[in-house]
């Protein structure tokens, strides 16, 4: 059973509070709700030497790890890093962590 507020008296009126409230006509359908918003997406800095990513924001440019400049981006295409688990470009598919 759905719980609502409940009060003895509504303008005058008697109320039930035993029952679920009738619907208003007056008050239409219920409205859509509100979705949520849609983050933007996250983009990331991924080490080729050991595949560590941080996110962009974070403002490291050298990995903490071996001291690699981070790549920002796909060398082969320019593609956003959009996972930190990328091992590959979705774009060009070029590998971000060749072996060494």
């Amino acid at each position: 059973m759905r719980a609502w507020p409940c009060s003895t008296h509504s303008g005058g009126v008697f109320v039930d509070c035993s029952s679920e409230p009738p619907d208003d006509p007056a008050a239409g359908p219920d409205p859509a709700p509100t979705p949520a918003p849609v983050p933007a997406a996250v983009r990331y800095r991924l080490c080729p030497r050991c595949g560590r990513a941080v996110p962009t924001t974070s403002g490291e440019r050298y990995c903490a790890n071996d001291g690699a400049r981070l790549l920002d981006a796909c060398p082969n295409c320019g593609a956003s890093i959009t996972s930190p688990y990328a091992r590959y470009c979705v774009r060009c598919g070029a590998d971000l962590t060749p072996p060494p």
